[in-house]
């Protein structure tokens, strides 16, 4: 496969030489596609955390992903509790572990979770990520959704999903290799989430497939770098109607981010 920097580049050219933005040449018909808000959160104090929370919510969020996984059990359930003061119980609640678990203390942690009163979305990334049996035996929790994949390769996404063990496949690569993904995917009945994508461009991409449910939003650096950002309203993420990506390098900003001074 090309580099994602080359790859990003050449079918930006196509998009401009046809006159079409990405989501549309990618076969997509509609521009927005659904977005959740990820906190990052894990090195913040929970005054922090709950300022990046009421920002999220300003901007119109509904779901919202928080990093889980500390080795005291009542640190997360705090943050999840702050989510809920935040944005109230209709709020989707996502959390991300990071690989931190043996599936027996995901287990344990789901059900505790559950017992405490939050309901989750999906959790991600819970285990070692080529632990396909134990991703099996996850995956058999009837009151949340698993989320996995990011950290894999096409083959590790495709052994994921013959052995049952994802209900939420994510994407996080190149674009030719994330489209064949989902939609293997898609011939196992497994929707996509597509991760975090330089400057959003992957908003393209999440747009034109059918198979994607949402994609993520992490408020990066990087978005102060381009001229007309790609726009978050409403808990939806709207991809640019201009040719090509559609993300134009703001020069001033990004000399004023490589000054060391």
């Amino acid at each position: 496969t090309l580099p994602l920097a080359v790859e990003t580049a050449l079918w930006d050219l196509v998009g401009k030489a046809v006159g079409l933005p990405l989501y549309r040449l990618f076969g997509g018909t509609d521009p927005q596609v659904r977005a959740y808000a990820s906190t990052l959160d894990f090195h913040l104090s929970d005054g922090e955390f709950r300022a990046r929370l009421d920002a999220f919510k300003a901007m119109g969020f509904r779901a919202v992903k928080v990093k889980v996984g500390h080795a005291d059990i009542r640190w997360d359930l705090r943050r999840l509790a702050i989510v809920y003061e935040v944005f109230g119980r209709g709020v989707d609640l996502m959390v991300d572990a990071n690989e931190a678990w043996s599936p027996k203390e995901a287990l344990y942690r789901a059900h505790r979770y559950r017992d405490e009163g939050f309901d989750l979305y999906w959790i991600e990334d819970p285990i070692s990520r080529e632990d396909y049996q134990g991703y099996a035996r996850l995956a058999d929790i009837p009151f949340t959704r698993i989320n996995t994949g990011e950290y894999l390769g096409f083959s590790g996404k495709r052994r994921l999903l013959e052995a049952g063990g994802v209900d939420v496949l994510n994407i996080h690569d190149q674009i030719g290799v994330a489209r064949a993904a989902a939609q293997l995917a898609g011939d196992f009945g497994i929707p996509v989430a597509l991760g975090n994508t330089l400057l959003e461009i992957g908003v393209h991409l999440a747009a034109s497939l059918p198979e994607c449910l949402c994609m993520e939003y992490s408020d990066l650096e990087w978005n102060r770098l381009a001229k007309e950002p790609v726009r978050f309203e409403g808990g939806y993420a709207f991809a640019p109607e201009r040719p090509g990506h559609g993300i134009e390098l703001d020069r001033d900003a990004l000399n004023r981010y490589s000054d060391p001074g």
